[in-house]
């Protein structure tokens, strides 16, 4: 059984490091922006290629994400930046945009390509499309359970990587709007501004305010390291920890932890975890504990954090009272506290700092301190920093380069010295990293009978390692050298020997190019399409009269499962789309393989939309015309290019596209239902929770606004063939 490998995050040269320190299999990291008004803070190419070397002298694979949508006047810098990436040795290229992969597998397929999560791939239709379309390995999304993991990696050749550990997204990855609508900061560029994280408050269909979370998007952090022998044996090739963004001390700690117990695993056959382990992942970051996310169930409320989206640490005692004209404050702790620590109050006024004075008293309280603001007899504190965690995880990186410094992982290499009749000695190395031995040579050594060289020198000589990246695993030497030998010269022997080895590691990759692209663009007449999430919406809306002025083709898009309930009362003759909803996992997905037969029956010449990769093959296999809807993210000409090569009739844009949305824009479609019927923010924004009998998701919207129609009429002059209203 190939194991399967830890894969953790990096977003610069420390975190870099302590995740190779702790045990990575391989480490993804950021890739350039090419929107010029993101600044990504990724690594520079210069740091990029030493961070490559550094992992493939010591068997770390790097990934690099180019995980967000491009657009066309982008794209000539993004294959650009392939084409350093594929040249440095990237091991592979995480993607999300349909065209960028389309276009690097065609021109380097000896590169790997990974779709991201970011592509929505959430069954086993959509896995064995991602390998139809070039891809070596899938990222699911975050909501499946490990029935439905096995299922897909049961079923596909394709790799199958999940992630275990780190933020989750309250809303599928890639069909993520809210961000951008909110703040003009994209998920699906890389630059999410987690409004999930803020504060909403909830109303009722009577429009009451709702006792419920304070957070009501905001779920707790993922940790599935209770469950690694059970995706071990599901078939999954990667568990993926989450947090390029946290601190190297973070990536120590969690890369640690999780190392630990796939290696018990795969030794013992067992994980269980310790109370201390435990602990330790909760102290470095926890947002109100950890879930398990959707692994066996759909867990509802305890999914969410609710009332706190940051790290909530770990709660160690309460306060008993403030020591009057102080800052110092007499607490009753029930766990271990120490002065450097990191400590919160979280009452009715949240308060907090660094521990620096600490006395245990007399009465079995500690009086600890300085800690401003007002707090109350039973507040809870909590412990946000250990000092001594901290320090333990500098350790593996402070101190550290990629050139330089004493590390702690170190590959193991088999070493055999010998000398022939000639005189000649030779030191021949073999690494499992590399499928070439490395052999030096030195000589002829004049012949000395009466002075053997003493082997246990030599193979100390040879133990010598110092700061490379190697350790001597198997030691051969030959008994009896009787040749005039110095040390110094097998010391020389050995330095070349690893210096050559580590050249040999050190991968770069040459012929790579991309021809010039002209990609011309599809034809449609100018049209206006009207979005509907249900069958009421649809029979009782009006259209207003000067949308009805427009001298444009006009479409309604309902769903399909709507559709094909109410089959008999729509008239043929009228311009109605059926789509398939951009995740249909669940209750729409059971309704489409019980009356697939009929579907394609009813419209086979009429065609339907559909925006998740699942769906696409099973209808353009059945002849059906298809469309793909917004949740392909199409963005480019290559994207376009490549789903018209699949036979699609046309692809609406990604939402990305629209400056903004146009009726009840869709900002997430979420696996998790929340409370009420409407959010409102603190800047009075409200949206709307859409439920839909047919489905297992809720689409969360803006509230339905007027459409404004001399909006409708730029689009129009400035060519835009489709423009969906969304009711």
């Amino acid at each position: 059984m190939k194991k399967c490998e830890l894969l953790v995050p990096a977003g610069g040269e420390k975190q870099f490091i302590a995740a190779v320190e702790n045990g990575a299999d391989a480490i993804y990291v950021g890739g350039r922006s090419f929107n010029a008004r993101i600044n990504a803070g990724n690594f520079d190419n210069n740091e990029l290629t030493r961070a490559v070397d550094f992992a493939h002298k010591r068997g770390v694979r790097v990934y690099v994400t180019m995980n967000t949508l491009i657009a066309d006047e982008e794209m000539d810098e993004a294959l650009q930046y392939v084409l350093f990436l594929y040249e440095i040795g990237v091991d592979a290229l995480i993607v999300q945009d349909a065209g960028l992969g389309a276009v690097v597998r065609e021109n380097l397929p000896d590169f790997p390509l990974h779709l991201s999560t970011q592509a929505s791939v959430y069954d086993l239709r959509g896995a064995k499309m991602a390998g139809h379309l070039g891809y070596e390995r899938v990222v699911l999304a975050r909501e499946l359970s490990l029935n439905e993991i096995e299922e897909i990696c049961q079923n596909t050749e394709i790799e199958i990587e999940v992630f275990v550990h780190g933020a989750l997204c309250i809303c599928y990855s890639g069909q993520c709007q809210m961000s951008r609508h909110f703040g003009g900061r994209s998920g699906n560029r890389g630059q999410c501004a987690q409004p999930c994280r803020l504060p909403y408050k909830s109303f009722d269909e009577d429009g009451r305010l709702m006792k419920t979370f304070q957070y009501p998007l905001s779920p707790k952090d993922l940790c599935l390291l209770d469950h690694i022998g059970e995706l071990v044996e599901a078939g999954a090739a990667s568990l993926k920890i989450e947090g390029r963004m946290k601190s190297p001390e973070y990536v120590a700690i969690v890369t640690s932890i999780y190392r630990k117990y796939l290696d018990q695993y795969y030794e013992k056959g067992s994980d269980t975890v310790t109370a201390e382990d435990r602990e330790a992942l909760e102290q470095i970051f926890n947002r109100g504990g950890f879930t398990e996310g959707y692994f066996y169930e759909n867990p509802g409320r305890e999914l969410m954090a609710g009332e706190i989206p940051k790290h909530r640490g770990i709660k160690i005692g309460k306060v008993v009272k403030m020591v009057q004209g102080s800052s110092l404050i007499d607490v009753k702790l029930y766990h271990k506290l120490s002065i450097g620590d990191g400590v919160e109050i979280q009452g009715k006024n949240v308060t907090g700092n660094v521990v620096t004075y600490y006395k245990e008293l007399k009465s079995g309280l500690t009086r600890i301190g300085d800690l401003k603001g007002h707090v109350e007899h039973g507040d809870p504190l909590y412990k946000i920093s250990s000092k001594e965690q901290l320090s333990s995880a500098r350790r593996t990186f402070e101190n550290k380069t990629f050139e330089e410094g004493k590390y702690l992982r170190r590959t193991p290499v088999d070493m055999a010295f010998f000398c022939d009749d000639e005189g000649f000695a030779r030191l021949t190395l073999h690494s499992a990293l590399c499928d070439e031995e490395i052999t030096v040579k030195e000589g002829p050594f004049e012949k000395d009978c009466e002075h053997i060289v003493e082997t246990g020198r030599v193979e100390k000589a040879l133990r010598k390692t110092g700061n490379t990246p190697f350790v001597v695993g198997k030691l051969q030497v030959q008994d009896g050298i009787d040749r005039k030998m110095q040390i110094s010269s097998i010391n020389d022997m050995r330095r070349r020997a690893l210096e050559q080895l580590e050249q040999a590691l050190v991968l770069r990759r040459c012929g790579g190019n991309f021809p010039g692209y002209l990609m011309s663009e599809e034809g449609h007449d100018n049209t206006l399409e009207f979005y509907f999430y249900d069958w009421d919406s649809f029979s009782n809306y009006v259209m207003p009269d000067d949308l009805k002025a427009l001298d444009v083709d006009k479409v309604a898009v309902i769903p399909l499962v709507e559709y094909e309930r109410h089959y008999t009362e729509i008239p043929q003759a009228k311009m109605v789309l059926p789509y398939i909803t951009n995740i249909t996992k669940g209750k729409e997905d059971q309704f489409i393989e019980e009356h697939f037969d009929a579907i394609c029956e009813h419209y086979k010449d009429r065609g339907i939309y559909i925006g998740n990769l699942g769906w696409l093959q099973a209808f353009l296999e059945a002849k059906v015309p298809v469309y793909g809807d917004y949740g392909l993210n199409v963005c480019n000409a290559f994207s376009r290019g490549l789903y018209r090569s699949l036979k699609l009739r046309h692809c609406i844009d990604s939402l990305e596209t629209l400056d903004d949305g146009l009726g009840a824009f869709p900002l997430m479609i979420s696996e998790y239902e929340p409370q009420g019927l409407r959010l409102i923010d603190r800047k009075k924004e409200r949206i709307k929770i859409v439920r839909r009998d047919f489905s297992s998701q809720v689409i969360l919207t803006l509230e339905e606004k007027s459409v404004d129609v001399e909006q409708i009429k730029r689009m129009i002059s400035e060519g835009k063939r489709i423009i969906r209203i969304y009711c």
